[in-house]
């Protein structure tokens, strides 16, 4: 097969430069979505380091199937070389796959496997790219800081050459210490099990011609106004408010408090851990779980949750059941936007607002299409959304965002918004660039946290986002 000719851009050039004068220290690259990771991966393997044996460990099957494919059939240059260690790989041929095969494409699982079983297969390999290396990452760690198996993975790879590549290394995480909750730097973490780890960061990249290549997200929040829905949640409100003041008495009789240091967020990480009594736990998580499904599902869907005794006390469910609408104010509020573009993304986390939103459209005369946990053909569906100028919205739930690129869309609605600004940049970045709109309820604990999320965002990710005002009122 003829190799594709293809021109690295200046700061592709500059990041492969950068890693051929670092020839076996450990390094962590940021490169932000769209910009050629993979490209740098292949030009590493085929180009920069032809005669090495390297592993590319990928964090899922689907991504290992997509970077396969892209280093087969791109620009060639490994042919032969190239060998997969997947659980679609029979178990019989993996040892001979990792022996006879120069560049090994792992999910970590199975290599972890593999190396437990004979250590020994791993002595030829020099190198190991670690592709998406944050997932590694605990959002909130137990004993361990990092996910399984990286704890087993990196102790058999201390004497190889590591690079870990992410789209972003700017979150932090929860770590918890003798019974304390720290909250750290992500990157600090990825330091510790990446000892004398050198830093390739976006802003070391400002002095190339990465600018050009940077497809700026325009980020806007607009408000829904739902009345019923702003008093329900301010109830909520008030009562998440009086559970927590009743945690911290409760810690404070037992001289408890340093536990949480007297930050919120402390109280919510470690709920499972202080030492509470079990009901203020169940109470505290259930109301915050509420609150959640207040803002992200449809009311007469939500509404199932309020029947315990503890809520009959704040809320007539049989007044709220008549007076509530079917339709969620969100989900009209999609639909005003649809109408206004040729294609467009609907992201939201339950399925009752996936198959709500596909009803309402549909109804309107559009034409849509859906992708979430119980989709088996999510390839298909995608393929049709990119290329089907008939299909104009695909909506979707919380499923593999991380690994699509959907930049036919002009713009792309978050329904609910959750805290980690990463999570949620990296949802805002499958379009790959344009406009994004995060709908919230007005006058609501919702609309603060999306716009405390928002000036994370804009703070960690200055290059590639944008805020721009918007008048949800002048949709109608």
């Amino acid at each position: 097969m003829s190799k594709t000719k293809y021109t690295p851009r200046g700061y592709q050039t500059h990041i492969l430069e950068e890693v051929g004068k670092r020839v076996g220290t450990p390094i962590l690259l940021e490169l932000d979505c769209g910009l050629g990771k993979r490209f740098i991966t292949h030009q590493l393997v085929a180009e920069k380091f032809p005669d090495s044996k390297i592993i590319i460990v990928v964090h899922s099957s689907s991504s290992l199937a997509e970077t396969v494919d892209y280093l087969r059939g791109e620009y060639g240059g490994l042919e032969d070389d190239l060998g997969e260690l997947s659980s679609r790989v029979p178990s019989g041929r993996r040892a001979y796959t990792l022996r006879e095969k120069r560049v090994i494409v792992a999910t970590p699982q199975v290599l972890a496997g593999m190396f437990k079983k004979d250590p020994s297969l791993l002595e030829p390999f020099e190198m190991v790219l670690i592709n998406e290396v944050d997932t590694l990452v605990r959002r909130t760690g137990t004993r361990t800081a990092i996910v399984f198996p990286w704890s087993t993975l990196l102790m058999y790879m201390q004497n190889k050459w590591l690079i870990g590549m992410s789209g972003t290394l700017r979150d932090d995480h929860a770590v918890f210490n003798n019974e304390q909750v720290e909250i750290r730097k992500e990157l600090d973490t990825l330091k510790q099990h990446f000892p004398g780890a050198e830093l390739i960061t976006m802003e070391d990249l400002y002095d190339t011609d990465v600018e050009e290549y940077l497809e700026p997200t325009y980020l806007t929040v607009q408000t829904v106004n739902d009345p019923k829905v702003r008093s329900i949640s301010k109830v909520i409100d008030e009562l998440i408010r009086n559970t927590r003041i009743d945690i911290m008495n409760e810690l404070a009789e037992e001289d408890n408090l340093h536990l949480v240091d007297g930050d919120v967020r402390r109280v919510h990480l470690m709920i499972e851990r202080l030492p509470i009594t079990e009901e203020l736990k169940g109470q505290y998580s259930g109301l915050l779980m509420l609150r959640k499904y207040v803002y992200a599902m449809p009311p007469q869907r939500f509404l199932r949750m309020f029947y315990s005794d503890y809520l009959k006390h704040y809320f007539n469910i049989k007044e709220l059941r008549k007076t509530l609408p079917t339709i969620s104010s969100k989900v009209t509020h999609v639909l005003k936007i649809a109408l206004k573009y040729r294609k467009t993304v609907i992201l939201t986390s339950y399925l009752e607002m996936v198959s709500q939103t596909k009803d309402v459209l549909e109804k309107s005369g559009m034409k849509v299409v859906t992708i979430t946990g119980q989709t088996r053909d999510k390839g298909e569906v995608l393929k049709a959304f990119r290329e089907d100028d008939d299909i104009q919205v695909l909506v979707m739930s919380p499923v593999g965002e991380r690994d699509l690129d959907l930049p036919q869309a002009e713009v792309m609605v978050v329904c609910d918004s959750i805290n980690t600004s990463k999570t949620m940049y990296q949802k805002f970045k499958r379009t790959r660039g344009g406009l994004v709109i995060l709908l919230a309820y007005s006058g609501t604990s919702e609309e603060r946290k999306v716009s405390r999320l928002m000036t994370r965002i804009l703070d960690r990710y200055p290059w590639s986002i944008a805020i721009v005002e918007t008048d949800s009122e002048k949709l109608g």
